[in-house]
């Protein structure tokens, strides 16, 4: 049951926490492996795919629970509690195959947390489209509370062990499974008297109009953003020491992205009602072209420093809003279910694509052609868009007009 005007200050913590875990983790797994564990750049590319071929699977199982056997408030804290554990025992790991297979065990269960958390929202909100950019802001600031002040830190100089975020991740995991209490019980809407089978509800949601093609311009996105996680760092960080600029620096200039996130989530509300889905995702993605091309293209530390920052219409426009975009199509009865086969075929399968792709195109002296790689797909997921039409946007606009 939807908790009306509260529910944002009921979410909250679990939007701040959710994403605090991946500041506190994500922007510092390299620099982590390298020092910790003796990793290389083929290393890191081979653990991310071994991420990504699981998460072609995993979130659909989370996503098919939280929708018929158990509440989805629940399921996400105990996938936060095991995700605690799993990561202890990943930092304890040695050899690529054995931090391989411990990374994806974590990432199977902490990953599809974000699209869960998503769908709780969804649950629980009268006005997702109004009221989920300013919730989802609170996720920004939480990714940025402990990565900035790791990233400057990081920045002073000298011999500095990263272990601690293991320990830190592990705290914020354990916090989110405390959460239990204060979060909305949101029991498995397919289970309601009346609704249909999982199959049949799926099938629907399937023929949905614009709900196929969704997915593939996120498929094709999520190759291309898999390509800029990874291997962004890795050429502008290049750059700043071609450059004789400190590599510290890395770090501050990639959080400055995640906090323009903030003022872009507050207009993300205003800009869905005036644009509409299709014109806010085709901003997104044409952001992403933009940054691709710079990348495959420029050596500067200036130029590079600055593509970086539009990772935040990236996030906004298209990750979040073709997030609410779903939901605007699924039935509450597969409501998780949409929103991890939204993960499984970005963060799965267009990861596995990207990963894959640029593991054979990438060499020890160039990224380049990866990013061209990058670019074409979102070019081809820009050109899907066109004609794609949303429940209600049609009626949206006449009523504006009359």
């Amino acid at each position: 049951m939807k908790i009306g005007p509260g529910a944002v200050t009921v979410l909250l913590p679990l939007v701040l926490l959710q994403y605090a875990v991946g500041g506190a983790f994500y922007p510092f797994l390299g620099p982590y492996l390298e020092s910790a564990k003796g990793f290389e750049v083929r290393d890191l590319s081979m653990l991310a795919l071994g991420a990504g071929v699981v998460n072609c699977v995993m979130p659909f199982v989370w996503g098919a629970l939280a929708d018929r056997v158990i509440a989805v408030n629940r399921l996400i804290c105990l996938l936060h509690l095991s995700a605690a554990f799993s990561l202890l025992l990943f930092s304890r790991g040695v050899g690529l195959a054995m931090l391989t297979g411990l990374f994806a065990l974590y990432t199977a269960q902490q990953q599809p947390t974000n699209s869960l958390s998503n769908a709780l929202c969804y649950h629980n909100l009268e006005d997702p489209q109004k009221q989920f950019g300013p919730l989802r802001l609170w996720g920004s600031i939480g990714w940025a509370l402990p990565s900035v002040p790791i990233a400057f830190w990081i920045l002073d100089g000298g011999e500095r062990s990263l272990h601690f975020i293991i320990y830190l991740t592990f705290g914020l995991h354990l916090a989110l499974a405390f959460l239990f209490p204060l979060l909305p019980h949101t029991p498995p809407a397919g289970r309601r008297e009346g609704a249909g089978s999982f199959l049949a509800d799926l099938k629907v949601l399937f023929q949905s109009p614009g709900f196929a093609r969704l997915l593939l311009v996120t498929f094709l996105v999520q190759a291309g953003f898999a390509i800029m996680f990874y291997l962004s760092p890795l050429a502008l960080g290049r750059s700043l020491v071609e450059n004789d600029i400190r590599l510290g620096w890395l770090g501050p200039i990639q959080t400055c992205g995640v906090l323009i996130e903030i003022p872009l989530f507050l207009l993300l509300p205003r800009f869905l009602r005036r644009f509409g889905y299709r014109k806010v995702l085709g901003l997104g993605i044409a952001a992403s072209v933009a940054r691709h091309l710079v990348f495959a293209s420029s050596t500067s530390p200036l130029m590079l420093a600055l593509a970086s920052q539009l990772i935040a219409p990236c996030v906004v426009f298209f990750l979040i809003g073709v997030s609410l975009a779903i939901n605007s199509i699924a039935a509450r009865e597969v409501r998780a279910t949409s929103q991890t086969l939204l993960a499984l075929t970005g963060s799965g399968l267009g990861s596995v694509l990207g990963l894959a792709t640029s593991y054979l195109l990438a060499s020890e002296d160039s990224v380049k052609s990866s990013f061209f790689f990058a670019s074409g797909c979102s070019v081809l997921a820009l050109a899907l868009l066109v004609g794609l039409r949303f429940p209600g946007e049609g009626a949206g606009r006449e009523k504006r007009g009359a």
